[in-house]
């Protein structure tokens, strides 16, 4: 082991690094995901504002904006530079497992236990369509 990244107060969730693996960024069940320097293992910085478990978190192609998926049946999009809650979308029926940026970031794709999957417009934050049918929760969103 060559680090050990300690912090949260609660299960760690999902984990990653920027693409320059000078940070990572982990979600968890404490409500929060957290920002690291890859080098030291220190916090960066916190992000709070979730109401509940952060299942997921993604990040911009250009490493500036942190989107997080939550059992708060919401997905926020988060400043890497501030640390601060730029928009929160708002529309699901439950818990929100994935979201991810499109490649140009201006749109994400949220997938959700209510059964369905979410195209938003980052810009506005109004989602553009919901993509229905799925016989089953929607357990990841991706860009082909």
């Amino acid at each position: 082991c060559l680090l050990t990244l300690a912090g949260h107060e609660d299960d760690v969730l999902s984990a990653l690094f920027s693409p320059d693996a000078a940070w990572a960024l982990t979600a968890s069940s404490d409500d929060t995901a957290k920002v690291w320097s890859a080098e030291s293992g220190e916090c960066l910085l916190t992000l709070t504002g979730h109401e509940d478990d952060v299942l997921s978190a993604s990040l911009s192609p250009d490493a500036a904006w942190v989107l997080t998926a939550s059992s708060d049946d919401t997905a926020k999009v988060w400043s890497v530079a501030s640390g601060e809650c730029l928009l929160t979308l708002m529309g699901h029926e439950a818990s929100v497992l994935s979201a991810r940026f499109s490649p140009d970031a201006a749109l994400a794709l949220t997938a959700s236990m209510d059964g369905s999957a979410k195209i938003w417009n980052l810009e506005s934050g109004q989602c553009l369509t919901t993509l229905r049918g799925h016989g089953d929760m929607v357990t990841s969103a991706a860009w082909a």
